[in-house]
């Protein structure tokens, strides 16, 4: 797994940040990270909206950041308030990936037990946050969720003993949070507690990433077409305007819970699309714009100008070629589009390509220079330092043409 520390972004409108406190089970393995909301890179979140917050978190973690840098193969704990769970924001996550805990702030009820339900049919495990007693309500509620956190600090210890057991009777995981003593601990073992979190394990830990978001236009020309139901070219056209958004894109793609979602290297937009779904991009656009309802920012980023100017050249050239693959011109769009966006995300460049699910062939242009695409990328390097004249010898030996070599070279 990779983490990115807290100093390698410098605090500011760029960066984004999250924390995760690891989920321990009885033998002391960490089996999950809960994720919490920060507005910064020390101290607690200032939490003045809940859904902002939860969508805020989703966003940097299945975005921004990236879910596996966040958590690797551990399951995620989200903080889930009422208007959430009955949004269609959880869409955008791959639910076997996720446990959703319900706030103490959100009433037991038939419509919350048949939303429960819908989730949990689709894949998600439910979670009843901060209980401190078996009320009658809980008690009802329980063959709606799959664990219960108990708030250790704030019960009796007399009482502790018929809690966990009436919640084990019923059959739920039980989780001791809020621990923070070797004694708590050892007596949560000892009750039969099936998970345990708290400061005794771990505080949490603040991961930070780069802020990359897509100009508003963008994101709502997406949304658009995605929710008019265009056909994947157009939607595919549109996204080549915006490489921060094709960058979560893949994101999306490769947290898609489709059976190849994992194995299948991506080679172009279209394929990205039909692998994390229409309706999952539709739903993450949205997400983009709720999440940031104060603003995006809309000027346009030099770096992603230039990106989308190489992979426009990529492009051409492939186009160009007499006898060239055909089928690489989509993939040399993606190739010169992703480049460059490790710099706009203040990583290693080998770290960013490793994150993303890309063909062998994308990957090693990118890394290493290595085939047609590769080459081509070396060509634009050549073209941006303004080495008009050994970019033109060397793309002589791809484009036969003069007159298509010509246009190539002053287009860029």
């Amino acid at each position: 797994m990779i983490s990115v520390p807290v100093e390698a972004v410098a605090p500011g409108d760029t960066a984004v940040f999250v924390a995760r406190q690891p989920i321990m089970d009885r033998a002391g393995r960490v089996v999950a990270y809960e994720l919490l909301f920060r507005d910064g890179p020390t101290g607690v979140g200032r939490i003045d909206d809940d859904l902002r917050c939860t969508t805020a978190v989703v966003e940097r973690a299945v975005g921004s950041i990236g879910l596996e840098r966040l958590v690797g193969n551990k399951a995620a704990f989200l903080n889930c308030p009422h208007d959430f769970l009955f949004s269609n924001y959880p869409d955008v996550l791959p639910a076997s990936r996720f446990v959703l805990e319900i706030l103490e702030s959100v009433e037991p009820s038939s419509a919350l037990a048949r939303r429960c339900s819908e989730l949990r049919g689709a894949g998600f495990q439910l979670a009843l946050d901060d209980v401190r007693t078996m009320t009658g309500d809980i008690r009802w509620f329980l063959p709606s969720v799959d664990i219960v956190k108990i708030d250790w600090p704030f019960v009796e210890r007399a009482e502790l003993p018929e809690l966990v057991s009436q919640l084990k009777r019923a059959g739920k995981v039980v989780l001791a949070e809020k621990v923070e003593q070797a004694e708590d601990a050892e007596l949560a073992r000892h009750l039969g507690c099936d998970l345990l979190q708290g400061y005794y394990f771990a505080k949490p830990q603040i991961l930070s990433g780069k802020r990359s978001m897509p100009p508003v236009k963008a994101i709502l020309h997406v949304f658009d077409l995605v929710g008019s139901d265009a056909p994947l070219d157009s939607i595919a056209r549109a996204l080549k305007e915006t490489p921060m958004l094709v960058a979560q894109l893949l994101r999306l793609a490769n947290s898609s819970e489709q059976p190849n979602g994992k194995a299948e290297r991506i080679s172009s937009l279209k394929q990205a699309l039909s692998i994390a779904g229409s309706s999952r991009l539709l739903q993450w656009c949205g997400l983009l714009l709720y999440a940031n309802r104060d603003g995006l920012p809309v000027d346009e980023d030099p770096l992603a100008l230039l990106a989308q100017r190489r992979a426009h050249f990529m492009e051409q050239a492939i186009d160009a070629m007499t006898d060239g693959p055909r089928s690489l011109v989509a993939t040399a769009y993606l190739t010169g589009m992703l480049s460059l966006l490790h710099v706009a995300c203040h990583m290693e460049l080998r770290a960013f390509v490793d994150e993303l699910p890309v063909s062998d062939s994308i990957r090693e242009a990118i890394l290493n220079g290595d085939g047609v695409l590769g080459e081509l990328l070396s060509i634009a390097a050549l073209l941006e330092r303004g080495d008009a004249a050994a970019a033109t010898v060397r793309l002589q030996r791809l484009v036969a043409s003069p007159a298509e070599l010509q246009k190539i070279i002053e287009c860029y």
